[in-house]
């Protein structure tokens, strides 16, 4: 009887054991940086992406903020559901407007030729 005892407590200590790591070891979503860019920002660098950060932009906003970054710019997004519009002036004629998607996609940065002027990062899951 005192054996089974035994048994039965050091099973439940395994079991007990096993359920906290379990449980300490899980985590939430998981976010990466890219190119240097921790999430949940977006990032501009000078030159590539691979290049010195300038600025970084983390809050949603309903409008853009203003910035300036000449010619040869990149930025890359590396937040998990915004997407992220740009304005970018190329001298001469309208504006363009980008939109860079989430981190999940494949088109979650760009480089331009043009004067970079404003981002906004909005809540919208897709552009």
């Amino acid at each position: 009887m005192r054996n089974g005892l035994k048994k039965l407590a050091a099973t439940g200590a395994v079991g007990l054991s096993m359920l906290t790591t379990s449980l300490v070891g899980a985590t939430g979503a998981h976010a990466d940086s890219q190119d240097g860019c921790p999430y949940p920002y977006v990032c501009i660098y000078a030159g590539p992406d691979s290049s010195t950060i300038v600025a970084e932009f983390r809050d949603i906003t309903s409008y853009y903020q203003s910035t300036y970054h000449g010619p040869g710019f990149s930025v890359v997004n590396t937040r998990n559901q915004d997407t992220v519009w740009l304005r970018i002036d190329h001298g001469g004629g309208p504006l363009d407007y980008e939109c860079l998607t989430n981190a999940s996609h494949p088109n979650n940065s760009l480089g331009s030729s043009g004067t970079l002027t404003g981002i906004m990062i909005s809540s919208n899951t897709s552009c």
